[in-house]
């Protein structure tokens, strides 16, 4: 078994990390829309949402993975494992299948609303953790 010492570090601020990632990704989608009516250059980056959205899942979900199984394992709230997995599974199927599924504004709102999920269950999480004292709690 780990020492617990060890493990801390790595993973106390873990539901920060993925709060600012999803409130990212949010603001995203929600500003991406003026920069390109205002700044026409910006269309051709690498802001393009597909792109963009891909990016995030790849840091987005090993971050919210392990937060989110360190906490419950410690305080087991079923709360915050429902609001995890369903915040996690609209990021990631809106984030592969999106734009095809729900459309331009859809594929927005859909993230929108995946986002502020996930960010609520990372918030529940630390919540939690505070009450128990878990070892990744900050």
């Amino acid at each position: 078994m780990r020492d617990p010492i060890l493990i801390e570090p790595k993973t106390r601020s873990l539901d920060g990390v993925a709060v600012f990632l999803s409130g990212t990704c949010m603001v995203h989608c929600l500003v991406l829309p003026v920069l390109v009516t205002l700044f026409p250059i910006v269309q051709g980056s690498l802001l393009e949402e597909q792109y963009f959205h891909l990016i995030l899942l790849v840091l987005i979900l090993p971050t919210s993975l392990v937060a989110l199984t360190v906490g419950c394992r410690k305080h087991k709230d079923r709360t915050t494992i429902a609001l995890g997995a369903a915040g996690l599974l609209a990021l990631t199927t809106t984030a592969i299948m999106g734009h095809a599924l729900f459309g331009f504004l859809g594929e927005r709102i859909a993230t929108t609303i995946g986002g502020l999920i996930l960010a609520s269950a990372h918030i529940q999480n630390y919540r939690c953790c505070r009450k128990v004292d878990c070892l990744h709690d900050s």
